[in-house]
């Protein structure tokens, strides 16, 4: 069932064009770390209250796409879905490039990163940061170990297989728990923050994945059974269900709490209620599953990559309406009193991205997009058929 893995010759003009874009945007990105590494962080938008902006947007959403984007080799190797045992080692490299565009721009973000050594000296274990230190590290070497027995030593994927598939959960379950354990932000602290998060890793990963795979056998004439892309479809149909799910479920334990009702109203209808409504639920749940659920649009490939394209947007939307909105309500340090002073206290912070953060996370895009340009032109990641059973047959809407 398997084909023989090849590279791509990369010898086209539509190759070295798109290579030539990609290394213009990372270089612009390069350039906006350095702008801001001369003339500090004032030069953003960044303040006092939004300690965290775009380029921590960008940075986050690619590690949990990473996290995501292991969906088809854990699905081959863990699940036993022979039919993705053929996108194991590009699901693995994927999730590699995903994570190192995701670090470098949480690297360069960091306001000092020529000093990364002290914190890695002086750690402090009660702290999330300190945690995802290692869990970052970790889940990148278990990839690497699980593409390097591929390539070599099969006879260890699948120990290799599980234990990558372990780290990914631990790894957005962490990044999740960054936000949930932070009890002093309200629109934060939430027990099913983490879960929400490996939800929509799945989604995105499982998104950012159909494209990469029917574009790239698409632009390099290879043939793909599309019954694969139904199968990954209804992966994506029910990801973006749970996600959904969760969302209902922490919304009515939350209502549910007199406590939450001023923060859970400033939510849905204050002024990043617009990022939540429109970007997370239309964008990025409801209009993919239309889309996904209609005969039509659900059983052609355009209308399946339209609603990844959608999901992808949906967990950007995501992480900046929790990142941003939760550093944007004010903190409540002494409830039940009304407080003011100089310092804008009781109020609700204001943030609109920069022209340089904007491009310092799109930076760590094109890094990622760069790295996977040049493993399929060097390795062999990809069948030159990629086909499926003839008895395996995908529910169709």
């Amino acid at each position: 069932m398997i084909s023989n893995y090849t590279v791509i010759e990369g010898k086209s003009f539509r190759y070295w064009i798109l290579l030539g874009i990609l290394g213009g945007v990372f270089l612009l990105g390069l350039g906006a770390f350095v702008y801001m590494e001369v003339f500090g962080h004032g030069v953003s938008n960044m303040n006092n209250q939004v300690v965290w902006g775009t380029p921590h947007i960008f940075a986050i959403a690619l590690l949990v796409m990473a996290s995501g984007a292991l969906n088809l080799a854990s699905m081959a190797t863990v699940f036993a879905a022979k039919h993705y045992k053929q996108f194991r080692r590009f699901s693995a490299f994927t999730a590699i490039v995903l994570l190192v565009g995701g670090l470098a721009v949480l690297l360069l973000d960091l306001g000092r990163p020529d000093r990364l050594l002290l914190t890695m000296i002086h750690m402090n274990f009660r702290s999330m940061f300190t945690w995802n230190v290692f869990l970052y590290s970790g889940f990148t070497v278990l990839c690497f170990l699980y593409l390097w027995s591929m390539f070599e030593h099969e006879k260890y994927v699948k120990i290799a297989g599980s234990a990558a598939f372990m780290g990914r959960l631990i790894l957005t379950t962490g990044t999740g728990s960054i936000f949930g354990v932070i009890h002093a932000r309200e629109v934060f602290h939430s027990a099913i923050t983490a879960p929400t998060f490996i939800a929509v890793s799945l989604t995105s990963g499982t998104a950012v994945c159909l494209l990469l795979l029917v574009g790239t056998f698409h632009y390099t004439g290879r043939e793909m059974d599309t019954r694969l892309v139904q199968g990954m479809r209804n992966m994506l149909t029910f990801f973006t269900m749970l996600v959904l799910y969760l969302f209902v479920v922490e919304k009515f334990t939350k209502f549910y709490s007199p406590a939450y009702y001023d923060v859970e109203n400033w939510v849905l209808s204050g002024p990043y209620s617009g990022l939540y409504w429109g970007g997370v639920i239309i964008l990025g749940l409801l209009a993919p599953l239309v889309i996904l659920f209609n005969p039509r649009s659900g059983n052609s490939t355009g209308g399946v990559l339209t609603a990844a394209a959608l999901a992808i947007v949906g967990e950007f939307a995501f992480i900046a309406h929790v990142l941003i909105a939760g550093q944007a309500y004010p903190l409540q340090l002494f409830p039940g009193h009304e407080i003011s002073s100089v310092f804008l206290d009781g109020q609700s912070a204001v943030y609109a991205p920069s022209l340089v953060e904007i491009l310092l996370g799109l930076g760590g895009v094109a890094l990622a997009g760069l790295l996977y340009l040049l493993g399929i032109r060097f390795f062999r990641l990809l069948p030159k058929v990629a086909v499926a059973p003839d008895d395996w047959h995908p529910w169709n809407p």
